[in-house]
């Protein structure tokens, strides 16, 4: 009781720190350097992603914003995020952030965005999420109102405890379907015997929810859809401080595909 008292009053005094402060929690500062070289505050990531995407006619008033981030409560900033640029934006979010809704799904989603000047224009952030405290320690995030760490990503570290096992079940369970899904998708890209850590592990769902999506998105129509693409991982850190390592960042148009280096 003593304990968990004390956590509580060190939370409440640490809370008027600024967590983006590098002199502030040295240990997760130089964990996000290490693994995540180029890690951009949220909002900073969305400004200049909104910013780059406003010189090729994407704006507010005639996108639509589409977001496949983790079911975690956690994420929701990311999601905030693009509502607060982009307004009305379709909910594609899964476990782990994999791209789970398919061709039915992006049917939906791309029957809803807006028509101007003849083109119907969206954008895509996908990006799977990973907590580091501010002791460094990796996937470890601590939740208000619990009073020992809790996992990011709690999906990605099963899969991680279950290769070190060397226990898989490569079943689709039709109760566990999403997981069964992201297990298989990893699993399909490892070599025998290969045990990635959650931080390689994460930059692996990176890659295989980019390669996924741009995949599905090759479907549509480029004289009719014009659309922006942004992957990358989401990083939680200490004070809920929100945080993004930027990946792919392209444009699809009629003129075909161009890379934007956000950095």
């Amino acid at each position: 009781m003593v304990q968990n008292y004390q956590f509580r009053e060190q939370e409440a005094s640490l809370q008027n720190l600024n967590g983006y402060n590098p002199r502030v929690f040295p240990a997760f500062h130089q964990t996000v350097r290490s693994h995540f070289p180029g890690t951009l505050p949220l909002e900073s990531y969305m400004s200049k992603t909104y910013e780059c995407l406003s010189s090729h006619g994407f704006v507010d008033e005639n996108t639509m914003g589409m977001v496949a981030i983790c079911r975690d409560e956690i994420a929701d900033p990311l999601f905030d995020a693009v509502v607060k640029y982009w307004g009305k934006t379709f909910n594609c979010c899964s476990l782990a952030g994999f791209v789970t809704m398919g061709k039915t799904g992006l049917a939906a989603a791309t029957d809803h965005t807006p028509i101007f000047d003849g083109l119907r224009r969206f954008t895509f952030y996908a990006m799977p999420h990973i907590a580091i405290s501010r002791y460094g320690e990796i996937g470890k995030v601590y939740r208000q109102g619990l009073d020992k760490p809790s996992h990011a990503c709690g999906a990605l570290e099963a899969i991680v405890k279950e290769l070190e096992l060397g226990c898989l079940n490569l079943e689709t369970d039709m109760q566990d379907i999403e997981q069964s899904i992201v297990r298989q998708k990893i699993i399909s890209t490892l070599q025998y015997g290969a045990k990635p850590d959650l931080v390689e592990i994460t930059k692996l769902a990176c890659q295989i929810i980019s390669k996924d999506l741009e995949k599905l998105l090759r479907t549509l129509n480029s004289s009719v859809f014009n659309y922006a693409v942004m992957t990358g991982i989401q990083i939680h850190g200490p004070l809920e401080t929100q945080w993004v390592y930027p990946q792919n960042f392209y444009v699809i148009g009629s003129e075909g595909k161009k890379v934007i280096d956000l950095l």
